[in-house]
């Protein structure tokens, strides 16, 4: 790895932990409210500015389609894994989250005749204790078990974000990737605003200084996907991958420890190891 692919990747995960620690900031505005969708605007549109330099092509039609789907999958993402983040621990909700990436994986024996080798199949098998084991419930813990279901979806939809990347790049405009980005960061901040409109207002509402976490949290997401963008190009999948998603985990741990005091039961750690395990088995 060269010094400049090194430095991207530490900005990445520092980044992607950051847009961790600042949705579990504003997961203090209950799902439903109006600040709710107002910070997740705010999330998006501010994504938004840090991908706009980065359009310097055209639009057609086919990769307007992609992005509005690729907003919805963003929305999804976005507010279930927010929503999830109220009752969840920072550390295991990102663990998660990252295992969304089996569904690319999957995608393209399914729909672009890849091999999917032994050693796949077996990473894919060990994520599915992992997250069967996350939702078990501690003794004490009925109060928050709710949390794995959101999440769950929020991992789904980012394997869906991994699947319509992968569209994109096969469609006859992979030169429009920016703007396919750009668009639905936009999109999804303008349905957020919008819904914000409707939505009734909770206690929690007069607490204004949350939403600063909110452009926070949309700058590092969009800064993540533009430096993602170009590891993945500068990088073999088989170490940047594994490298990027298991640091992001361990790194979001120690912050969720020392930030917001989390602790891990012996349930989280199996979960933690089964995640990792089956991240480097994946990316053999």
């Amino acid at each position: 790895m060269d010094i400049v692919s090194f430095v991207l990747l530490c900005i990445t995960v520092i980044l992607s932990v950051g847009r961790n620690i600042f949705s579990k900031g504003i997961s203090e505005f209950s799902f439903g409210s109006k600040k709710f969708y107002l910070a997740q605007a705010i999330v998006f549109f501010s994504g938004a500015i840090v991908l706009f330099p980065g359009w310097t092509s055209g639009i057609s039609y086919l990769t307007l389609i992609y992005s509005v789907i690729y907003a919805i999958l963003l929305l999804t993402a976005q507010w279930c894994y927010t929503a999830a983040l109220k009752k969840g621990n920072t550390g295991i909700c990102s663990t998660i989250y990252s295992l969304g990436f089996i569904l690319p994986t999957l995608s393209g024996s399914i729909f672009w005749n890849e091999e999917l080798s032994f050693l796949n199949v077996l990473g894919i098998l060990t994520v599915i204790p992992a997250i069967i084991i996350s939702g078990i419930k501690n003794d004490g813990e009925k109060a928050k078990g709710n949390y794995i279901f959101p999440c769950v979806i929020a991992m789904l939809s980012s394997g869906g974000l991994g699947i319509m990347q992968k569209v994109q790049q096969n469609s006859a405009y992979p030169e429009q990737k920016s703007a396919f980005v750009l668009l639905a960061f936009l999109f999804a901040g303008i349905i957020s605003l919008v819904v914000s409109f409707f939505a009734k207002d909770s206690q929690n509402a007069k607490n204004n200084k949350k939403l600063f976490l909110a452009m926070l949290a949309g700058i590092c997401f969009g800064c993540c996907n533009l430096l993602n963008t170009t590891l993945a190009g500068r990088l073999d999948s088989a170490l940047f991958f594994p490298m990027q998603n298991i640091s992001v985990i361990l790194l979001s741990l120690v912050c969720g420890a020392l930030i917001f005091k989390e602790k891990l039961s012996k349930k989280d750690g199996v979960v933690l190891i089964l995640a990792i395990t089956a991240i480097i088995i994946l990316n053999l």
